[in-house]
């Protein structure tokens, strides 16, 4: 199948939208409990589908192994929305990307209804409970994206000013910001044809579909931050802890080579013992432990796609020597460097 074939194909119920129209008309008629009769329970758990009147079938949250294969190095899912499937309140560990790709689905956002249409992009966090509904027609793209990876897979965008890279490193770094950021990019043919075309990668895993995936939806950010950041919604900064975290991330991600404790609390006008505690208030890390991960997550992209030798790398970044930097590294990470320079250079050829 081509991509082209792809955009009539999608318009098609697959099997596990046909179970879910069933279960919606069923409800909707008054026999649900006759439909959940049916229903083979067990395998309606290994498929991972939902029934929200058999608690077995709901998970508390949708967790990362929920949606990837935690074996496979790949971080990023491309999948059709499945029409008629349950609006469950739910939150998850990863990262939500949501794209209307023809119609329109309403989401309910931390109480909040919105109202999505064609061309809108919206970008749900981890922990923010929400929930979307989709009964008719219209096609809607889900991206998953793990937020453990999320950082090493886009380091440059994230170190590039806008509000999608704010709104992310927030979400990365603090225990709770921003609960949605939303785009709207209208009829925009490239925007439309790309999430096509990474739902098609996907769905075939042909050579070097993931390194394809990662890059379009790259380009897209870059798309969609230049292009419609003056018509984006998101909610505002409500309280003046919201603000002080943004700002004590940003800070940090900017100078993360020489920066101290004290230049921080210097910057922001507070004692070294005020900041140490309003860092672990806001981040749910201490500021060694912020520092480190900003750090050794610079250090594998040096470590992915430079020469650089690992001494170099470890002054690059901020240590003192090469050894410190090794052992915060494979604290980090689990490895060492070379070996994660080792691991990444053999999943460029697969």
């Amino acid at each position: 199948m081509d991509v082209e074939e792809l955009r009539h194909q999608i318009y098609q119920f697959n099997d596990e939208e046909l179970f879910y129209k069933e279960q919606y008309e069923a409800r909707e008629a008054g026999q649900i409990y006759a439909y959940i009769a049916k229903q083979e329970i067990q395998e309606v758990i290994r498929r991972h589908l939902l029934i929200p009147e058999v608690k077995e079938t709901i998970p508390p949250e949708f967790k990362d192994s929920f949606f990837f294969d935690m074996a496979d190095k790949d971080s990023i899912v491309v999948q059709k929305h499945n029409r008629y499937s349950p609006a469950l309140i739910h939150s998850h560990t990863f990262f939500e990307l949501v794209y209307v790709y023809d119609g329109k689905c309403t989401q309910e956002i931390s109480g909040q209804t919105i109202s999505m249409k064609t061309g809108d992009f919206c970008v749900i966090p981890p922990s923010v409970e929400h929930s979307i509904s989709v009964y008719d027609d219209s096609i809607i793209i889900n991206i998953m994206l793990r937020r453990n990876t999320l950082h090493s897979m886009f380091y440059n965008f994230l170190n590039t000013p806008n509000k999608l890279s704010s709104f992310f490193l927030n979400n990365i770094y603090a225990k709770r910001a921003n609960d949605y950021i939303l785009f709207h990019s209208g009829m925009d043919s490239y925007i439309r044809e790309s999430f096509c075309w990474m739902l098609w990668e996907s769905m075939n895993k042909q050579e070097y579909s993931y390194q394809c995936i990662t890059n379009v939806l790259l380009l897209d950010f870059y798309l969609l931050v230049r292009n419609y950041s003056e018509s984006v919604q998101m909610p505002l900064f409500n309280s003046k802890i919201d603000v002080q975290r943004y700002a004590i991330i940003q800070y940090i991600q900017d100078n993360y080579r020489d920066v101290t404790l004290s230049t921080v609390a210097k910057r922001f006008h507070y004692s070294n013992e005020y900041t140490s505690r309003l860092i672990k208030d806001l981040m749910g890390m201490t500021y060694t432990e912020v520092v480190r991960t900003v750090r050794i997550e610079r250090s594998q992209d040096f470590l992915a796609n430079t020469t650089m030798t690992v001494a170099n790398i470890a002054e690059a970044i901020g240590y003192d020597t090469t050894e410190h930097y090794i052992r915060q590294f494979k604290k980090h990470t689990g490895m060492t460097p070379s070996a994660y320079r080792k691991q990444e250079a053999k999943n460029r050829l697969f």
